[in-house]
């Protein structure tokens, strides 16, 4: 079993990318500064500054002109909004997101992914970043046998997805299995090849669903990066009006050089915490999932007509399609993380269970035994995903907030530098204007 520190492993070590400006040296990616990252958040980071998206060009406050302030103030608090956002590490989560995305893209036209095969890099963000993308895994067609499909869009994935499922029901309807053992044992393989197909199409649909949630999470993390990269270029013009192309002293240099470092260390396990922040999120809809599913299985026997069983028999099937699709992403998302209680054997019984699902529900015993394999599948998912909190927290968490409570006190020792220096060289009328960087 890999535990995330064995991460680190994975990245070749480099030296920190820097950027002479003539000023100072800068590091031109998402750093961090202290954070509590939550796996299974499927919204942005806390703390992250989200621009308005929803087609309103415009900036935050923080990057508009504003009214004159004495510079040293504004160094302080340009530098301490710096630090904020540094914090939440945009730059190595977006590329992580971003190769997530294209490594989804990729299953979604094949069916399928290796995971001995790399994932193609996507474009990365202008200036380059300093952790590695790191290799995901593979991503199973969801159903044996599938065929290759032509890509889809989000709205005819579904649409043939639910088209499939209402041509099932009436399928079943006019076969009358629903009560007879002895038609649903005639028509079992029949209905099991409507099944297969069904799920081929529920299986787009899932996939474009995954696809449409992580672009929107590469777009989050993309505003955020965007936005840390106008404050460091309005710091850089503002100390060089203050600084002639050289650190003011030999205590600065030595402090800027520290924090580059230690900065590279919090952005390699910031891409990390990125890569377990997304298993973890589909590692807990899976087991969400499967706890709807043994709710509508348990509601088929007391069910009163045919119509509402094979409705909860459909919606179990679909449900339960789902959250298999979404545990085998989110193995894949930890290629080199072995997680445990979920077996190869078990995923393939409970797709088994799905094939043969709306005739095995006429047969008591296959009723019955059907039930315990939910049960046991959900049960063992449930410990997956507290086991996945649990590593998480003992290991790559601990990792992560170490490096960045390192980088966040040497960013506040290099501040205060830089003030005492500032505070000593400018006139304290001298004032300065935040101007709108684009």
């Amino acid at each position: 079993m890999v535990h995330p520190r064995a991460f680190l492993q994975n990245i070749v070590r480099r030296p920190p990318r820097r950027h002479s400006n003539g000023v100072r040296t800068v590091m031109t990616t998402g750093m961090g500064c202290s954070s509590s990252v939550v796996l299974e958040e499927s919204v942005p980071h806390p703390t992250t500054p989200v621009v308005d998206t929803d087609g309103e060009a415009r900036l935050p406050s923080s990057l508009v002109p504003n009214h004159p302030e004495p510079l040293v103030d504004a160094y302080r608090r340009l530098d301490e909004e710096i630090c904020v956002l540094e914090s939440t590490t945009p730059g190595p989560r977006l590329m992580t997101a971003e190769a997530w995305l294209e490594l989804l893209k990729s299953a979604k036209r094949s069916g399928s992914v290796q995971s001995d095969v790399p994932i193609p890099p996507s474009p990365p963000p202008p200036p380059p970043l300093p952790n590695e993308v790191l290799p995901n895994g593979s991503i199973p067609s969801g159903v044996p046998g599938g065929a290759l499909k032509p890509p889809l869009s989000p709205d005819s994935a579904s649409e043939n997805a639910h088209k499939e499922m209402v041509k099932v029901r009436e399928i079943i309807l006019k076969l009358d299995i629903v009560t007879n053992q002895y038609k649903a044992a005639q028509q079992e393989e029949f209905i099991a090849r409507l099944s297969r197909t069904a799920m081929e199409q529920e299986a787009d649909h899932f996939r474009e669903e995954m696809i449409v949630h992580s672009r929107k999470r590469a777009l989050t993390l993309r505003t955020a990066f965007e936005r840390l990269k106008r404050l460091y270029l309005e710091q850089d013009r503002l100390l060089a009006s203050v600084y002639n192309g050289a650190y003011g002293t030999v205590h600065e240099q030595k402090l800027d050089a520290e924090l580059d470092a230690a900065r590279d260390v919090r952005d390699r396990l910031g891409g990390a915490v990125e890569q377990w922040r997304i298993a973890g999120g589909l590692l807990r809809a899976a087991a969400k999932g499967l706890h709807q599913v043994v709710d509508y299985w348990e509601l088929i026997r007391p069910s009163k007509s045919a119509e509402e069983t094979i409705t909860l028999a459909l919606d179990a099937r679909s449900t339960c399609h789902g959250a298999l699709m979404a545990l085998e992403a989110a193995q894949a998302a930890l290629p080199a993380v072995e997680i445990p209680y979920i077996t190869i054997r078990q995923q393939s019984a409970v797709r088994h269970a799905l094939i043969y699902l709306l005739t095995d529900m006429v047969n008591p015993a296959r009723y019955q035994h059907t039930r315990d394999v939910f049960g046991v599948f959900n049960a063992n998912v449930t410990k997956a995903v507290h086991w996945l909190h649990e590593c998480y927290n003992e290991t790559l968490r601990q990792d992560f907030d170490g490096a960045d409570q390192a980088a966040t006190l040497l960013a506040k020792h290099l501040r205060e530098e830089r003030l005492r220096y500032i505070v000593a060289k400018v006139p304290p009328s001298r004032s300065y204007i935040r101007p709108a960087i684009g």
